[in-house]
């Protein structure tokens, strides 16, 4: 799996427009492609689903979007829940944003010093977005073979 992860303090930079636009060239020619949307606004989710389909996923109380991937870890009942792949076309996937993701910025920032302390679960806190990433990969990987 190759990973191209796009970030910048500032927005109205282009971030989700170029993200939006390289996953349907690279699905567009081929490859598989998973779209990613850890953005609290979830203007990536909203570029790629219909408003139904994205008020649909918001509801679900499942594991459907990325937000109630890291549920466990922010109410400390566990680690990551196994994240949901919505499939956009033959070969894009999203993992779909969700406006409440703002609420583990919180989290992130309590746990970051904690991390250097050498606390396990602050790790597993700071490295929750690679690891859903990971997971959520493998699984789309996955769908290909069935």
């Amino acid at each position: 799996m190759k990973t191209i992860a796009f970030f910048n303090n500032k927005g109205g930079v282009g971030k989700t427009s170029l993200v939006y636009h390289l996953a349907w060239m690279y699905a567009d020619r081929g490859l598989r492609t998973l779209a990613v949307d850890l953005d609290p606004q979830a203007n990536l989710s909203a570029m790629f689903l219909d408003e139904e389909r994205l008020a649909g996923l918001w509801e679900d109380n499942g594991q459907a979007t990325v937000y109630e991937s890291r549920l466990p870890l922010m109410n400390r009942t566990g680690d990551i829940a196994p994240p949901h792949v919505e499939q956009v076309a033959e070969r894009l996937g999203l993992v779909c944003g969700n406006l409440a993701l703002s609420r583990f910025e919180d989290l992130l920032s309590e746990n970051w010093p904690k991390c250097l302390d050498g606390q396990e679960a602050a790790f597993r806190v700071i490295t929750a977005f690679h690891r859903i990433i990971e997971q959520a990969a493998r699984a789309f990987r996955r769908s290909r073979a069935n």
